[in-house]
């Protein structure tokens, strides 16, 4: 199927359910389902979306309290350094999780082809929080953040748009949350999701490395 056909087939989609299962993860596909905006959500079997409307927040327009601002700089954030250990705290830290041992070897094995990546904040050594996805073209695709202690998750967020912003990227956030929404991030239809999509994902990030775009 042309790429064209298949974004025109998903436009007609379930709005708010799997648009089809599969029963193993596949590497080459998994980085293809991304640039259609699809992504996996559970495991055994593997049910794929993407809903309408999409979750997306654009660096740009990300919210900062006033009060977090005392928090910016409390603590040491890192990229790319320590992938495997925040994906596992990711899953680790739910009672219901998706991120099962498939889920994990498998971004575990993109971030080893440098398309999934990391975003980890410590206190003193201790890992204790951050976010990870992938990227393609100028698009992070958020797939999970994990916070062990207050406003975490928010300074992982802050910080992740601060380091995208020069290069205009969009953050997929694919499911709206009301943490999200108060961070700036915003619904927007399948249809205007998809034909962005399709722009950003073939343009060229503009750094060499996502780790050295970090300013120590």
């Amino acid at each position: 199927m042309k790429p064209s056909n298949l974004y025109t087939e998903l436009l007609n989609a379930p709005k708010n359910a799997p648009v089809f299962l599969s029963q193993k993860f596949e590497l080459d596909f998994l980085v293809k389902a991304y640039t259609f905006g699809l992504f996996p959500w559970t495991s055994k079997p593997i049910t794929w979306w993407c809903p309408d409307p999409r979750c997306v927040l654009f660096p740009n327009e990300i919210y900062i309290q006033k009060s977090m601002k005392r928090f910016l700089n409390r603590y040491t954030i890192k990229l790319d350094t320590n992938f495997n250990s925040l994906i596992k705290l990711c899953g680790k830290n739910r009672e219901k999780t998706w991120i099962s041992e498939d889920f994990i070897q498998i971004y575990t094995e993109l971030f080893e082809k440098n398309i999934a990546h990391s975003l980890e904040i410590y206190d003193e050594n201790e890992l204790i929080g951050g976010i990870y996805g992938l990227i393609i073209g100028k698009v992070f695709f958020g797939e999970s953040m994990v916070s062990l202690k207050p406003n975490v998750s928010k300074i992982a967020l802050i910080k992740l748009c601060e380091f995208l912003k020069p290069y205009d990227f969009i953050i997929d956030c694919q499911v709206y949350n009301p943490h999200l929404e108060f961070m700036g991030a915003k619904n927007i239809s399948r249809a205007k999701f998809l034909t962005l999509l399709q722009q950003k994902v073939c343009q060229n990030t503009d750094f060499n490395s996502f780790k050295n775009i970090i300013k120590y």
